[in-house]
């Protein structure tokens, strides 16, 4: 009997990983890290789904202050696309580096986490593993950099922009709004893939 217990418990086990594998909201569980998706992350993560599928070209988020969105989007969005897809390129920006950085180095360490390569079989390179650029054992790449950074050079297969504002003032300065929207179709979009 502990024997069939035991492949019971792996058999529990692989069906974990494969729902995680192909489920957002399935993979977050698999990860336990200590929170549900609300029904409104739900509605985000089917969205983001959508994304990785290719039914979505682009997609903007528009959620309240606090709503977790960075976190799904920015933070565990990406390493669930890059386990999806583990040659593709990953471009996060921000309002600044230090901000994308930060993004980068939370999907950093998930991707480096036991966990992560339980599900997906692959984990970080550790040679290239910085804050704001590192690669992973398949060929992947994250690359982080702040609105108006320069990115040429970059290729991505997946581009996020996570908060590309910084103050209300810049918001309300025309002149910034000008530069950030010349910075997406002349330097952002081009590097997608």
């Amino acid at each position: 009997t502990q024997q069939i217990e035991l492949l019971a418990e792996q058999a529990k086990e692989q069906l974990r990983k494969r729902k995680a594998r192909n489920s957002l909201a399935s993979f977050i569980e698999y990860l336990d890290i200590g929170f549900t998706p609300a029904r409104h992350q739900l509605r985000l993560i089917a969205e983001l789904e959508a994304v990785e599928r290719g039914d979505t070209k682009r997609l903007m988020v528009f959620m309240p202050p606090g709503s977790a969105k960075s976190t799904y989007s920015s933070v565990l969005f990406p390493p669930w696309f890059m386990g999806r897809n583990p040659q593709h390129s990953v471009l996060g920006c921000s309002n600044t580096t230090d901000l994308a950085e930060s993004f980068s180095r939370r999907v950093r360490n998930i991707v480096n986490g036991p966990g992560y390569r339980a599900c997906f079989g692959f984990g970080i390179a550790e040679d290239n593993a910085g804050a704001g650029h590192w690669e992973t054992t398949r060929g992947g790449e994250f690359f982080a950099a702040g609105v108006g950074a320069a990115i040429a050079g970059r290729r991505a297969d997946l581009g996020l922009i996570d908060d590309p504002i910084k103050t209300r003032e810049e918001a309300d300065s025309e002149r910034i709004r000008q530069k950030h929207w010349e910075w997406y179709l002349n330097d952002f979009l081009p590097r997608l893939k």
